[in-house]
């Protein structure tokens, strides 16, 4: 690669290989909305300045696009990119600030189911180049289970001392959720079962 850019909140493994970091703002420091996997989006609001040079995501690609002469057509605002999203976007279609003002009551985007087509032939094309590869030895059949492995202390929290004192400090609970769907027990195995609060 011969030039990386990354966006980042904090130094990672990545930033050490980029030759340009721009500096993102933190969930607290931006306005906007969050769309969670489920399609639940909800209202953010900004509780604190950003600090130093950091800026929201929208705001570092709106500058980014006015530096090589591209103008979006739109006012900058949070508000602005939203309603481009909402009017670009079916599964948004509707949505409006107003609507998300109670962030305790997200609201569900529409997804539109795809129209169907035969995909048997690209499927297939896909299976021979992957079977033609070479067999370097043993193969696995097991499929990595990454999820949780988010949710580990280390992988988000690492840069943060504060956070690892409170990881390393604090009684550890027997399980603690991270989903309405998933929980952890203490030594980090994933329980595909419902999460007790």
């Amino acid at each position: 690669m011969d030039f990386l850019v990354v966006q980042e909140l904090f130094e990672t493994d990545t930033t050490e290989f980029a030759d340009v970091v721009l500096p993102a703002a933190s969930f607290a420091e931006v306005d906007g909305t969050f769309t969670n996997s489920g399609g639940l989006v909800q209202r953010v609001r900004k509780s604190v300045e950003p600090v130093h040079q950091s800026l929201a995501d929208w705001m570092i690609t709106a500058r980014l696009a006015t530096e090589l002469g591209v103008d979006f057509g739109f006012e900058r605002s949070s508000s602005a990119v939203f309603r481009e999203i909402a009017d670009r976007i079916p599964a948004y279609a509707g949505l409006r600030y107003p609507l998300l003002k109670d962030e305790s009551t997200p609201r569900q985007v529409k997804y539109a189911i795809a129209a169907q087509r035969d995909l048997s032939s690209e499927i297939e094309a896909a299976r021979q180049s992957v079977e033609a590869l070479p067999d370097e030895g043993e193969k696995s059949h097991v499929t990595p289970s990454v999820g949780h492995e988010l949710f580990k202390p280390g992988i988000l929290i690492s840069k943060t001392p504060q956070m690892q004192l409170l990881a390393e400090g604090n009684p550890v609970p027997e399980t603690f959720a991270i989903s309405p769907l998933y929980q952890i027990t203490i030594d980090n195995d994933l329980k595909r079962a419902p999460a007790v609060a």
